[in-house]
Parts: structure tokens; sequence; C-alpha cells
């Protein structure tokens, strides 16, 4: 059943991203460096079906690797809704990503991650912004924890990758052996929460990551 609720959700939300307001003006393309040079990183959420967190290019607040730095692919497209906003659709893809999953439960992120390895993912963003064409592509992280006034229409994440568990891995009684190898899957949905929602500022998030 919970398998069940997370693909009505990525459904859902593949709707939304589909989303483009009626008035609309110019649009441009842009190369996925415009976005990258405003955007080191993509989110990380809790997987409440297995209790893991994976964060494409590690822990962001070690700056321990950036999007720019695995060759990304992809483009940004920009649209002019002709009222003052900057619509921004980015589509990017990274392969060779570096990946750290962590174990969700209290205490335990702040002892290092469970699993360790390399991962490729496709990412895919909506976001709205005041402004003209031409400007910077608008932080991710800003729109989502709302340093910035705008709207993020939605993100969707899908990827998989390869590793190995830590030593961390075998203190947290879920069966996992240090040092053994496993294959991981992320698919990772946020679209705007529904009112009332007591989680993230902006988003409402869910996420599905598991070892296979």
């Amino acid at each position: 059943m919970k398998k069940t609720k997370i693909i009505l959700l990525v459904t859902l939300g593949i709707c939304m991203l589909s989303f483009i307001p009626a008035a609309l003006g110019a649009a441009n393309s842009r190369p996925i460096t415009d976005f990258t040079a405003t955007n080191d990183h993509v989110a990380g959420y809790w997987s409440p079906q297995s209790g893991l967190i994976l964060f494409p290019h590690g822990a962001r607040w070690l700056g321990l690797e950036k999007i720019e730095d695995c060759d990304p692919s992809g483009s940004v497209l920009e649209r002019d809704l002709k009222d003052g906003r900057i619509l921004y659709k980015v589509n990017l893809h990274v392969k060779g990503a570096l990946m750290w999953i962590y174990w969700a439960e209290p205490g335990w992120p702040g002892k290092g991650p469970i699993f360790i390895g390399e991962m490729d993912y496709y990412f895919t963003a909506t976001m709205i912004v005041e402004g003209n064409l031409g400007d910077p592509v608008p932080n991710y992280f800003d729109l989502i924890f709302g340093n910035i006034p705008g709207e993020l229409i939605g993100s969707h994440i899908t990827g998989s990758g390869t590793g190995y568990f830590t030593d961390y891995a075998g203190e947290i009684g879920q069966g996992f052996t240090p040092g053994d190898s496993a294959k991981v899957k992320l698919n990772q949905l946020s679209i705007s929460k529904p009112e009332g929602h007591p989680f993230y500022p902006e988003m409402w998030p869910a996420e599905l990551t598991f070892f296979h």
C-alpha cells in the first residue's frame, strides 16, 4: 500500500511539473552550466519506508563535491510570463556522482554515512521567480526554504548507483554487513505542500530509497 501511495504521488507530481501558466512570453534555452553556476547540490530527503537519507554528491554541508564536478548535461528553459516573473524548467543529467546514505533514526546522521558509493541521476525542477530574461538561474534551496521570493512548482529525482556499507552500517541492527556491496535506487518527488503540512517551508517531499 505504501509503494502504491508513492507511485500515486509521483504521478501527481509529473502532472504538476507539466503545468505552465497560460500567459506566456518569449522563451530561451540556456546551458545547464547556468544552473550549476548557482546550484552546487540537489536535495536529499528522508525515505520513511526504508529509514534512509540519500545525498547525491555526499553531505552538502561538507562541500565534498559539486554538480559541476561531474560534467553534467542538460538544459534550462527560461520563459517570460509577461507579469514580471520568469519560469525556469531545469533538466539535469549527472553521471558518476558521489553518493552518501545515512540512517535516519535520531542521532545516527551525526555519526556518518552507512553507505558510500557512486550514482547516476536525472533531476527536473520547475521554478518561478520575479525577474527578467537572462537573470541568474535561482538557487533551488533558497526557493525551498523561502530565502528568496518565488515558487518551486515541483522537482523530481530518479537515480541508481552502487557502493559498499560502512562500519556504521553494522551498528544500526538492520542486518547490513560492513564492506558488503549493494545496488541502490532512488525516486524522489517534491511538490508544493498541502495547506497546514508541518514539514519544510514550502515543499512536500516523498522519497523511496532502497537497496537491492
